[in-house]
Parts: C-alpha cells; structure tokens; sequence
C-alpha cells in the first residue's frame, strides 16, 4: 500500500509542476512557435462514454477538488454544445471536452476534423444542423481543404473514450464507422490512448478479469492503439473520493498523454521541415501570426470513405 502511495505522490508531483519540454526538444521549432504553447489534449468518444466526468475526475486525482475549472456542461437549447478548454491550473495542459459522437455521420466528422486541427476553437458552438453539414462539404474530407491552425493551436493528443457497457462497442459496432478517422490521425502522427470507463460495472461482473481483458483487446482494434496505451477507470460519482487504483491509474494515463503530447508536436516539426514539405507552407497566414500555418494535405485523400452510421 506505501509503495502504491508513494507512486500516486510522485505522479502527481509531476504533472502539477509539469512544464513543456520535460521529454522532448523541440529543434525543429520555428521562431516564437513554442512560447505560450500548451501539450492539447482532446477527448473524443460516443455520447454517454464518460467524458466529461474523465476530466472531473482528473482535476480530482491531481488534487483540484475545490478548482472553478472542473467541467460544468455548457449546454444551450436541446442539440448544441460548445467546445470547452480546461487548463490545468499552473502547468502548461490543456483539456479540451467534445461533444459526444452518435453515427460519425459528414457533421459529426467534420466537427471532429475541425477540432482536431484547430480551426474550431474553444467556445465555438458545435450545433449539428445544415450549417455544419455545409461547413464539413466545404471542408472536405478529413478537412483537407482547410487551411490548419499553427501546431500550437491543434490537438496534440487524444483520449478516446469508451463505456464498458456500451452494448455497441461490445459487439464491434465501432470499428467501422471510425475506420477512416483512425487512418486520418496515423497520417496526422496523432497517438490515440484508449480509455475505457465504467469499470466499476465490469468488476461487479463474472469472469471480471477475462472480461477486461476482452475489452482492452477490443479498444486497441477500434482506436488502433497497442495494449499498453489502454487503461480502464471508474469515474466516482460526486463527493465521492477515488479508489487509488483508479486514481494511479487517471495519473499514468495522464503522464502517457504527456508523453505522447509532446513526441507529436516533435516529430510534427520534423515532418513539416522536410524536403518533401519545405515549401509547402501557407501563403495566406493570419497576419498576426508569428510563423506561418503548415498545409498538411493539398490533395483529395485518396481513400474512398463513406459515413457509416450506427443502428
């Protein structure tokens, strides 16, 4: 128990003094580009998987229990959301909590692109109505259209989410429908860590073990992550305290992310600065900008993806 205690410590010693540049060196980084810049990470998954209630449940395991940043719903009229940024107060991490995906439908995908590479930005209002399905048309697709924020400004990371007792995750319903967004983030030299929520339920379960693994094995075929980047949690409910397993567990998830966060934003670098792309950089930068925005992709992608929506 000391050792487990004394791990939960030092974990969260570390990401509450955690600084930019604590695993890589940015070489590659253009002048101005690092100042101010943030490790973005951003949770993705189906509505009802426990996203929101991840992040709670972070500012909790880092000790913020009486923080004003802890996630409330910002909600409007029924069907909007806005796209909300938590940053961890004193440390350069940002937390950004999505909207939750139903089908992954052209509206769907095309919020998820647009978030991902920074042209939505927090306090946007992500209502899914013609006017995204336009935006998302105009985009195309993957959003290769359009012209992608500077790195400091796009996600550097994600977290997606999965609840254990999501009946469709269960039966393999998910692979298809994020197929081409995980071929999209390879591309885009994204890591995707996998969390699986609800682990409580599964503990209450038969054969619990055999059936946490079976899900693990399964996140890794969804969101292509490899086993080690998977970790199962239980959000507590509220005023409860967190069970230290799961609490070591939120804080390694968390030092990954970091981890992970950073070795992006290096070999992102790397990859603009090649010869391949060294001139393809955006001649229509914002004039307030320091450096210029990076075109990723000039050419439709060549993959053939039709929207797939869940029954």
């Amino acid at each position: 128990m000391a050792g487990q205690e004394d791990e939960i410590l030092s974990l969260c010693s570390g990401i509450r003094e955690y600084k930019i540049g604590k695993f890589e060196e940015y070489h590659d980084a253009m002048e101005g580009e690092m100042e101010g810049c943030l490790v973005n990470i951003v949770l993705f998954g189906m509505t009802g998987s426990g996203k929101s209630a991840l992040i709670n449940t972070i500012f909790q395991s880092l000790g913020y229990n009486d923080s004003k940043q802890a996630v409330t719903q910002c909600t409007g009229r029924e069907g909007t959301k806005i796209l909300e940024r938590f940053v961890l107060p004193g440390n350069q991490i940002a937390l950004y909590d999505t909207r939750g995906f139903f089908a992954m439908d052209i509206k769907e995908e095309g919020e998820l692109f647009r978030i991902l590479f920074g042209i939505q930005r927090p306090g946007d209002d992500l209502t899914r109505g013609e006017e995204s399905a336009q935006k998302a048309k105009a985009a195309g697709q993957g959003a290769h259209r359009l012209k992608r924020r500077p790195l400091a400004d796009q996600m550097h990371v994600v977290l997606w989410v999965i609840k254990a007792t999501d009946i469709r995750f269960e039966k393999g319903q998910y692979s298809e429908i994020i197929e081409y967004v995980k071929e999209q983030l390879q591309e885009a030299i994204i890591t995707v860590l996998a969390v699986i929520t609800f682990d409580d339920e599964v503990h209450r379960m038969p054969n619990a073990d055999e059936k946490r693994e079976n899900l693990k094995q399964a996140a890794t075929k969804v969101t292509g992550s490899v086993l080690k980047n998977v970790f199962t949690i239980a959000n507590p409910l509220r005023g409860e305290d967190i069970d230290p397993a799961y609490k070591k567990c939120v804080l390694k998830l968390m030092e990954k992310a970091l981890k992970c966060g950073e070795r992006s934003i290096k070999m992102r670098q790397n990859k603009r600065e090649s010869p391949k792309k060294e001139n393809r950089l955006s001649d229509s930068a914002a004039s307030n900008l320091k450096y210029p925005t990076p075109v990723e992709h000039e050419d439709e992608p060549p993959i053939d993806h039709k929207c797939k929506s869940l029954p």
